[in-house]
């Protein structure tokens, strides 16, 4: 999922892009709890599920302007929430397993050094939410499995059980709604994913569930249909929720910056 939940900077005001930067700080803040190289696996789309249970809770903020190796001149502003450490544990958990899934596909040696980095730290993720990460684990393995069948419908489902559990860390009132925008938006992101991938999973004879639907003549459309359904279901879910706080951006990022990396392929035909 990693680079497709971002803003659309550009219909963002000043004021509120600055407050997505503070939002982003403190989750680097929070992750190097648990070591200075655990900051790599910082990410945007990290940062909105951070945003969104912080305006959905309404959380205690806590404000801090401070210096970093990124920001060594000037003072950056960093905001963590109640909820900071738990988008910090699975922003963790899933750089780990996509390491693990990196190695295997590609024989990436950064991604295997980086995983055993990561591995104590997963470790004692999946002993603090056992349950969760349990979940999470057997719907990648069943993924791993799904996509040599090429079967789309089964691969984005298990993906967005994926994104669902990751987006509920409380069983209230407000856990559907939570694990239903988390499944529509783990689909899209998986079917989008796909999408830009095709043309090059193609050459290297990578497993791709668009692969038959490729052959269509129609193909481009048909996909941009999908999308729009899973966007539009996640929006309908998002929209249930009473929040407040960065509403605006939150909305920026689901109805606009989702859109915002989906590439154009390049046929090979």
């Amino acid at each position: 999922m990693f680079g497709r939940v971002i803003v659309n900077k550009s219909e963002l005001k000043f004021k509120e892009f600055d407050i997505y930067k503070a939002h982003y700080c403190g989750l680097c803040a929070s992750l190097k709890k648990q070591g200075f190289l655990s900051a790599m696996c910082l990410n945007y789309d990290m940062t909105f599920l951070a945003m969104l249970l912080n305006s959905l809770y309404d959380t205690t903020n806590c404000h801090k302007d401070c210096r970093c190796i990124c920001h060594m001149c000037k003072k950056h502003h960093e905001i963590t929430d109640g909820y900071s450490d738990y988008v910090a544990d699975m922003t963790i958990l899933m750089a780990y397993y996509k390491c693990l899934d990196d190695f295997q596909d590609e024989k990436n040696i950064i991604s295997f050094f980086y995983s055993r980095y990561l591995k104590p730290r997963a470790k004692r993720i999946s002993q603090k939410y056992p349950a969760k990460c349990n979940n999470i684990k057997n719907r990648l393995k069943l993924l791993s499995q799904a996509e040599t069948t090429s079967d789309l419908e089964q691969c984005a489902n298990l993906f967005g059980e994926l994104l669902g559990e990751v987006f509920t860390p409380e069983d209230d009132l407000w856990t559907d709604i939570l694990y239903r925008m988390g499944f529509y938006m783990g689909k899209f992101i998986y079917i989008a994913d796909a999408y830009d991938d095709i043309a090059d999973d193609i050459k290297k004879n990578s497993p791709n569930p668009l692969k038959e639907m490729y052959k269509k003549s129609d193909f481009d459309r048909e996909c941009e249909i999908i999308l729009n359904m899973m966007a539009a279901q996640c929006a309908a879910e998002f929209e249930k929720l009473p929040l407040i706080d960065n509403v605006e951006i939150l909305r920026n990022i689901v109805y606009s910056g989702i859109w915002q990396q989906k590439g154009k392929h390049k046929r090979t035909d």
